[in-house]
């Protein structure tokens, strides 16, 4: 498992077809900073926004729209620079978890 933020910019449809990126579950970011704790890698397709992501002892990373980030379990610090909307994955959730 990697222990960095992997970023894919501008993803195109379709790669974002072929991860199914339109049937994760929706979060919205506000301006502001937070602190995430994740159990297992999370995959994040970002809709709108810009935010400067940062692991816990690793290098900032900025991330906008159109972005695939992927962010290691553990703790990465949100600072979000304009309100974000994404969609995320979990790799802690099955895929049929959040289907209604």
């Amino acid at each position: 498992m990697s222990s960095a933020i992997i970023v894919e910019r501008s993803i195109t449809p379709a790669r974002r077809a072929e991860l199914g990126v339109d049937g994760w579950p929706l979060w919205k970011d506000r301006v502001g900073s937070r602190t995430l704790t994740l159990d297992a890698a999370e995959n994040n397709y970002l809709l709108a926004g810009e935010a400067v992501l940062t692991l816990e002892g690793g290098e900032p990373v900025t991330v906008g729209k159109g972005d695939l980030v992927i962010i290691p379990a553990g703790s990465c610090r949100w600072e979000v620079k304009a309100d974000v909307r994404r969609h995320y994955r979990s790799d802690a959730l099955s895929p049929a978890c959040c289907i209604i």
